[in-house]
């Protein structure tokens, strides 16, 4: 499983990048990869597949969101 999270380093949303991929690291033990990005994304893809998108959604993940979301 290959996750990637993209963030826009324009709004500073690092720390929330930081905060999903040490919750996934904590569950799953792989590492994530960050990708810095403008506009105000915040994205995670699972194997190349976008399945979390803050522009869609209005928000942040919430907690552990994500990894519910990867063990559906």
């Amino acid at each position: 499983m290959n996750i990637e999270i993209t963030y826009c380093r324009e709004w500073n949303y690092k720390p929330e990048a930081d905060r999903v991929s040490a919750e996934i690291k904590q569950a799953f033990g792989i590492d994530v990869v960050l990708v810095p990005g403008s506009g105000g994304v915040f994205d995670v893809k699972k194997d190349g597949e976008l399945i979390f998108s803050s522009q869609g959604c209005g928000r942040f993940p919430g907690k552990d969101e994500i990894v519910s979301f990867l063990t559906s």
